[in-house]
């Protein structure tokens, strides 16, 4: 299974939690907006962004998957209102 990201890896990584989940949601937000979270993904998504995140294949729709594969390292370093503005333009 490919993992394309972790709440956690940024975390343990010294970023703060709050702009850490904060990045999660407008992720998850812009990939349900464009219908490329599966149903697995829109689950995770009602449940709840949490630290526990984990941001991974079956999560995506065949062109979500695509998609993160293009786009994913170039939007991850953003602040949350840049992710959204460069993922919502793609």
């Amino acid at each position: 299974m490919k993992i394309y990201d972790k709440a956690k890896w940024h975390i343990d990584g010294g970023e703060n939690t709050k702009e850490v989940i904060e990045k999660f949601v407008v992720v998850f937000t812009v990939l349900k907006s464009k219908n490329m979270l599966s149903d697995e993904g829109k689950e995770v998504m009602e449940n709840g962004i949490d630290v526990s995140v984990s941001l991974h294949e079956r999560l995506l729709t065949e062109e979500g998957n695509v998609f993160l594969e293009q786009h994913y390292d170039s939007i991850i370093n953003l602040k949350s209102n840049d992710i959204a503005d460069k993922l919502s333009n793609m």
